[in-house]
């Protein structure tokens, strides 16, 4: 099932790239019609594609990505004379509360009749922090970062089963995730505009594949990284 998730992602980003690919090469070369806009192909839409596709596949902080393009996409089709985004930029912060609220929603619904100690949810907002997490039954969780940034030591957690889930949120923002050398780390987030890198090195990591920690989740504008002491 994930093989094919990730497969089907692989597919639209590449029929979104050749959509877009073929509109500037088009648009270079004066061959586009006049009666199409140019704001359908402009950055703004493709920030309202990239939400849309969040928001569908179940990520909330899509709500964000959507906001960002829609806002800036009204004024080039609306004609809004008192309409200044400096006015409206509050509004990204609401939806990025309500956003930060609906993961924190789904996240309680997971650990209902769980133990609280097990379970990690980590929110940093325009803020950082540094903490470690030493539960002998880790179950996962979440951790979110919007302009600001957590690094969470996970050295002396043991997982509860043989493959647990982290769920990033990095939105302008970055996280480290400091874990044991014998985990296995699977990175399946979604990487727009950012980057993840796994910077353990080689010589000191011994893959356990009993000891398997999925990472899942969105990171935009922003990074992520894994690494062991």
């Amino acid at each position: 099932m994930r093989n094919r998730e990730n497969k089907n992602r692989k597919e639209w980003l590449g029929l979104f790239l050749v959509i877009f690919g073929g509109y500037f090469l088009l648009r270079n070369l004066d061959m586009i019609p006049s009666f199409i806009p140019s704001y359908l192909f402009g950055w703004e839409m493709i920030l309202i594609v990239i939400g849309g596709s969040m928001l569908v596949t179940g990520r909330f902080e899509g709500f964000i990505i959507l906001a960002i393009g829609g806002l800036f996409l009204a004024q080039e089709i609306f004609y809004w004379p008192h309409f200044h985004i400096r006015e409206w930029w509050p509004i990204l912060l609401i939806i990025g509360g309500i956003t930060i609220f609906m993961r924190r929603r789904e996240y309680e619904a997971k650990k209902t009749g769980e133990v609280d100690d097990d379970f990690l949810n980590d929110s940093s907002v325009f803020g950082g922090s540094e903490k470690s997490f030493t539960s002998q039954n880790f179950k996962g969780g979440k951790i979110t970062s919007i302009f600001g940034g957590s690094e969470i030591n996970l050295t002396e957690a043991k997982l509860a089963d043989e493959e647990v889930t982290v769920d990033f949120l990095c939105l302008f923002g970055g996280n480290v995730l400091i874990v044991p050398n014998d985990w296995t780390v699977i990175n399946e987030s979604f990487v727009i505009f950012g980057g993840y890198a796994d910077k353990r090195a080689r010589s000191s990591v011994v893959k356990d594949p009993k000891k398997v920690l999925r990472i899942k989740g969105s990171i935009i504008f922003g990074g992520a990284e894994v690494k062991s002491y």
